[in-house]
């Protein structure tokens, strides 16, 4: 039987910055348990639970990140590497990868004008 390739899992305690707005996003995360907030500035923008995906973005535009993510409570993730997305999006068809450049184009300008 084929197995797929083994994610890693990271821990993080309540208060733990995930990461920062600006820095550079290398991996995605997927939150297994707990609570994430992710924030502009002072600005609380979402609370993410149980199977949210964050910093999926960076990844893929490959622009820095636009939000910091912070551990609400003790939370464990799934950490998804750059290079595990980029084969996921290799084998899709080029029209739908164009729409997802666009959509997040889209989130990063509007992002712009609320600032």
């Amino acid at each position: 039987m084929a197995h797929g390739p083994v994610l890693d899992r990271r821990s993080f305690g309540a208060g733990e910055v995930i990461f920062k707005e600006g820095d550079h996003g290398s991996v995605a995360y997927i939150v297994q348990t707990g609570t994430v907030e992710l924030s502009r500035g002072r600005t609380k923008i979402a609370d993410l639970n149980d199977g949210a995906i964050f910093g999926e973005m960076a990844l893929i535009d490959g622009a820095p990140r636009m939000a910091t993510a912070t551990a609400k409570t003790n939370v464990n993730v799934i950490v998804l590497p750059k290079m595990l997305v980029d084969s996921k999006l290799a084998g899709v068809d080029p029209f739908v990868t164009r729409l997802l450049h666009i959509l997040i184009n889209n989130v990063r300008n509007f992002a712009r004008l609320v600032d």
